[in-house]
């Protein structure tokens, strides 16, 4: 009863099995370039990214991406971030300088300050705090022709 447990010997893959599984296994998909925090995971501290950002979870701390952020209904942000866009379904406490386009859905909240060049919001979205508009980004000027090119009509 409570003597050593026998060790069973690790039964070991037949060859041929090892390629049934190989070529049957399921192709894994992996999404480009895209952070996400799923629903129930709670992240705390800073973080920064080239990439898009999804948030289902919570994050507790500063977020910095170049590209957009969303916030999904579940998801929430408490802190700051400096983002490329942000499409906010959940709630934001904190400050967000958004450096082209904010949009909050109905069911989205913000807390805090914001600072962005656009701004869209739905019926039924709250927002409390302070609002800067930024000046939108001119589009970039066309390159200008080479002196001995000549237009195409």
């Amino acid at each position: 009863m409570f003597g050593k447990k026998k060790e069973e010997p690790v039964p070991e893959v037949k060859e041929e099995v090892k390629e049934i599984i190989e070529e049957k296994a399921p192709e894994v998909f992996v999404p480009a370039d895209k952070t996400v925090i799923g629903s129930g995971i709670i992240m705390v501290g800073n973080f920064d990214t080239k990439d898009p950002v999804e948030i289902n979870g919570t994050v507790r701390g500063n977020i910095r991406s170049t590209k957009s952020v969303s916030i999904s209904k579940t998801g929430s942000l408490v802190g700051e971030a400096a983002l490329g866009s942000l499409k906010l379904a959940g709630r934001i406490e904190g400050t967000v300088l958004c450096s082209a386009e904010t949009v909050i859905a109905s069911t989205g909240s913000i807390k805090g300050n914001l600072s962005t060049a656009s701004l869209e919001t739905e019926d039924g979205s709250t927002f409390e705090g302070r609002l800067s508009m930024l000046p939108k980004k001119p589009a970039p000027a066309p390159a200008p022709a080479a002196p001995d090119a000549t237009p195409i009509e």
